[in-house]
């Protein structure tokens, strides 16, 4: 799934060898990519704290001072990474969002394609959902900053849609972190292969945010049909739980 010019790729082919074989810059440009190649893997088999930039450069098959050619430390190549790997997830959810039309529809697919990546590049789904968080307050910081991104992302689901209403901009943060929090269980426990299982329990948490204009009239069942508010509540305990700490 993986393009050979992304640097979440695993095991990228080594340049051709022997003078004049590739420029100085293409040299320095391949071994960037190899280090950020190595650095989810890394992480993921050492923890970040653990990792120490012998085990990032030993993945990436590059000398040592290569890598303080590139990077500071190991923070800055994690945070490097992070970006990428986040890019990447926000484009393939928001594609998602454009190419199809409805909440129901919109959300199911994003989360389908998410998850599949998410599933073959794990990772890259350790590093963004287990060691973002912990890797320090700016890396912390900006964290954050994504997540609420994907807060606003829950927006579009809903554009072009009239007959049914976004959730409230108050909420964002915890259907995200609804999401993020079942993914990570799954990392944790060792499933990341099985995150794909999760899309029909986190489409339905998703919709059960959204709603009609007129919030006593009618909802989204998990298949996107509309169906009675009042009586679809008692089916979302999770979220009359984020109702009540919003």
């Amino acid at each position: 799934m993986i393009g050979a010019g992304n640097p979440q790729q695993q095991g990228a082919e080594p340049l051709p060898r022997g003078p004049h074989a590739i420029s100085a810059e293409g040299v320095a440009a391949d071994q960037r990519r190899r280090l950020l190649a190595a650095l989810p893997r890394a992480v993921a088999e050492n923890s970040f704290e653990g990792t120490t930039v012998g085990h990032i450069v030993k993945l990436a098959e590059v000398r040592r001072n290569s890598f303080y050619e590139q990077f500071a430390d190991k923070r800055e190549c994690f945070a490097a990474a992070y970006e990428i790997g986040q890019e990447r997830l926000l484009g393939v959810l928001t594609f998602q969002c454009y190419v199809h039309l409805g909440p129901a529809e919109r959300i199911g697919r994003a989360l389908e394609a998410g998850l599949d990546l998410l599933s073959t590049v794990p990772g890259l789904a350790h590093l963004i959902v287990v060691e973002a968080p912990a890797a320090g307050e700016p890396i912390a910081v900006r964290h954050q900053q994504w997540l609420d991104r994907y807060g606003r992302l829950l927006q579009l689901a809903a554009v072009g849609s009239p007959d049914h209403a976004k959730p409230r901009q108050a909420l964002e943060p915890a259907i995200v972190g609804s999401i993020v929090s079942r993914i990570k269980q799954m990392v944790l426990a060792g499933q990341t292969s099985e995150l794909p299982s999760l899309r029909m329990e986190l489409t339905q948490l998703t919709l059960s945010f959204f709603g009609s204009e007129e919030p006593s009239t009618v909802g989204l069942s998990a298949s996107g049909q509309r169906v009675d508010a009042e009586s679809a509540q008692p089916q979302s305990p999770r979220r009359s739980a984020l109702l009540e700490a919003a």
